[in-house]
């Protein structure tokens, strides 16, 4: 993190935190520095715009307090289903300081999807914002949860409402709460199938952001004198997006929230308010350079994040150029760092990081390197759970304090008695914890018996100047099986897919690379801006059969 490496090592280290403290805690060591801004108002608390620490901790023990007039109870789960402002993060502190534990979710849901995500985490009650309630409160499947309004709809159950009758009400941090008990529930693997709810704890959740504090992330950055600023337009149901405001508040670095990713509007903040860190997701890489990245004046960018899905190394490298390691005279100095965080909600954040180092001389690259962050233990197996050899592909098994406690309700997944847990990704592990990403386990092609790793093939192609972004997925084939098949979004008007081709041939093993190349406008992509796979193929199968009826 930024400067304040010491604080977070100390707090998430030195002391068992539960989540329902944390603000107090972080209140005491920071009181009146600025914490977060955000746009969007809390019904009943805040207009919007700018909050100190003190604030937080004030907001947070306010709407303790209103929770449990309201009747949220110890054990009770929660869903809260509100626009993406901070008030996700302010409501999960609430409710843990009460006991009850929350379940952020996304408000832009089509009911049948909530309704799967309140039977995986056993949810009883609802927090909602008056729109999503009027959508979402009638419908059978959901007709079972108690409704709280966020707003003052006049009702005896809102939260503003009770807020405005009971200004003096406050509620401090209980000093018996545990912090290796379920404190946050989390949906996923909701595109590939029934969601489950990952059973996360204050003590995971804390110790994942002291993983990221031990790796050799902070000394590429230095203090900027009270000036840090880091820049996010992150998701708050999405454990990147959690993970992110919980590190920027552990380390005392104000976060400057979008409640969407706009490329214009983040282009021009960077601009006009100097953040030295961005926190996104590769899509928003993209969508970046797009919008024109490269002609815009961005070096006050230190650091660079990205999680949630594989980042090409060669944007990764672009993006360092755009920042910068320091200024000298008004101009840029060196390039920024780079870091691709490999990370899954089960782990409660990262489990390990490719990290782009900066140049002191902006013409200079230094070799990226990956590792397992410290305190989390990796290994690579076979089908039979055996260890591989080191820098041989296997499936990836985690273990350490970050592993989720279990998924809500199911005893036919999760980690082992012996604590690793099965990631369903693929990678190759070597001493010393260096680790590379090969692919998902659902991501796995059998092409005439070969493995191939869709992700390796994917880095490859993006190299070629004509591709702005590719997806390889395997169509049936009754001789191969799968048939390697790329779904390419162009980024020149004149790409030419018989030369993509050709030039495939000869960077790409031939049982690998794609037999052919479709050009599509974009990727199907989730909620969180991963690419997916199932739709992919589905789109891929569609244009290769419609293709071979049209021939025949």
């Amino acid at each position: 993190m930024l400067g304040h490496l010491a604080d977070l090592t100390a707090l998430v280290t030195g002391r068992g935190v539960h989540l329902g403290a944390l603000a107090a805690v972080l209140a005491e060591r920071y009181g009146d520095r600025r914490a977060l801004e955000d746009p969007s108002p809390t019904p009943g608390l805040h207009p919007g715009g700018a909050r100190t620490f003190a604030e937080v901790e004030a907001h947070v023990a306010r709407l303790a307090s209103a929770h449990r007039e309201l009747g949220r109870r110890s054990g009770e789960h929660v869903l809260l289903l509100i626009g993406n402002r901070i008030d996700i993060i302010l409501h999960s502190f609430a409710l843990a300081r009460v006991g009850a534990v929350p379940v952020p979710v996304n408000a832009r849901l089509k009911p049948h999807e909530v309704a799967a995500v309140v039977m995986a985490a056993g949810a009883s009650v609802a927090v909602t914002d008056a729109d999503v309630m009027g959508r979402l409160r009638e419908v059978d499947e959901l007709s079972d949860l108690t409704w709280v309004a966020t707003g003052d709809d006049g009702s005896d159950d809102s939260l503003a409402g009770w807020l405005h009758h009971h200004p003096d009400a406050s509620l401090s941090p209980p000093d018996d709460a545990d912090p290796g008990a379920t404190a946050l529930l989390l949906a996923t693997s909701g595109t590939t199938g029934q969601p489950k709810a990952a059973a996360l704890t204050s003590r995971g959740l804390l110790t994942a952001l002291g993983r990221l504090a031990a790796a050799p992330v902070g000394w590429r950055i230095g203090p900027r004198s009270g000036r840090d600023l880091m820049l996010a337009a992150l998701p708050l149901t999405h454990i990147m997006g959690i993970g992110t405001t919980l590190g920027a508040l552990c380390a005392g670095i104000p976060m400057l929230h979008r409640p969407r990713f706009d490329a214009e509007e983040v282009l021009t903040l960077i601009e006009d308010r100097d953040p030295n860190v961005f926190t996104g997701v590769p899509t928003m890489y993209a969508d970046l350079e797009a919008a024109g990245a490269a002609d815009r004046e961005l070096g006050a960018i230190q650091l660079w994040v990205s999680a949630a899905d594989v980042m090409p190394p060669d944007r990764a490298r672009r993006f360092q150029s755009y920042g910068a390691a320091g200024m000298v005279r008004g101009k840029p100095r060196g390039t920024a760092a780079f870091a691709d965080i490999y990370g899954m909600v089960e782990l409660s954040g990262g489990g390990a990081v490719r990290l782009y180092p900066p140049s002191p001389l902006r013409r200079v690259q230094v070799p990226a390197v990956a590792i397992t962050l410290p305190g989390m233990e990796v290994r690579a197996v076979d089908e039979d759970g055996e260890p591989v050899g080191y820098g041989k592909v296997g499936e990836l098994e985690f273990r350490g304090s970050g592993v989720l406690q279990r998924y809500e309700g199911r005893d036919d997944a999760g980690p082992r008695p012996d604590g690793w847990f099965p990631s369903g990704d693929y990678g190759r592990v070597w001493p010393s914890g260096f680790f590379a990403f090969s692919g998902r386990r659902h991501d796995r092609l059998k092409v005439g018996g070969f493995s191939v790793f869709p992700a390796e093939v994917e880095e490859a192609l993006r190299s070629h100047p004509a591709i702005r972004d590719v997806a390889v997925v395997g169509v049936p084939d009754e001789r191969l099986g799968d048939r390697p098949v790329a779904l390419v979004v162009p980024a020149t008007d004149d790409a030419d897919p018989d030369a993509i081709l050709a030039w495939a041939r000869r960077e790409v093993a031939g049982y690998r690379r794609p037999t052919e190349v479709l050009l599509v406008e974009d990727l199907p992509r989730g909620n969180h801006g991963k690419l997916d796979r199932r739709t992919a193929t589905q789109r891929a199968t569609d244009l290769t059969g419609a293709r071979t009826e049209v021939e025949a």
